[in-house]
């Protein structure tokens, strides 16, 4: 008996991962359609909860020209992913030295090294992410439920 319960809570975790694979897969495919000009890298697609809705987002990183490109794709409304641009210039406070290697997900917190995060609002289940080069400061993002958008940070 205590085996089979084993068994089946390992099935159903791992239908939930190939559930979230397949939702990142979804939106990467939606990001290719309608922006070709971008070139999307399907590896480093992350999915959370980053506008604190209790639905999950999909988060994409592409390049396209000299720019770096963010998407944040809700399941409800993949025809209109948030796109965020950044410049990859290491000479300017909103700009990436390299091209991002990794989206890193986390629970979200209102307080920075700094003080508190302008409009951060803690919700259960609310995660904020950040995006490094390896190179430079992360980006973090959270979501402003006073701008009801995402912003971001860095040092």
């Amino acid at each position: 008996m205590r085996s089979a319960l084993v068994i089946l809570i390992a099935i159903s975790l791992g239908l939930a991962t190939a559930a979230q694979v397949s939702k990142s897969d979804v939106a990467v495919n939606h990001l290719v359609k309608a922006h070709p000009e971008v070139q999307w890298d399907h590896e480093s697609a992350a999915v959370a909860d980053v506008n604190c809705d209790r639905k999950t987002e999909s988060i994409v990183l592409g390049k396209q020209a000299n720019e770096v490109v963010i998407a944040v794709v809700s399941g409800g409304r993949q025809d209109k992913p948030e796109l965020l641009y950044f410049p990859i210039r290491a000479d300017t406070q909103d700009g990436f030295c390299a091209m991002p290697v990794r989206i890193e997900v986390y629970s979200l917190e209102c307080d920075s090294d700094e003080g508190s995060l302008p409009g951060c609002r803690p919700a259960k289940g609310c995660q904020a992410f950040t995006v490094r080069d390896d190179e430079c400061d992360g980006f973090n993002f959270y979501w402003n439920s006073s701008r009801k958008s995402l912003v971001w940070w860095r040092h």
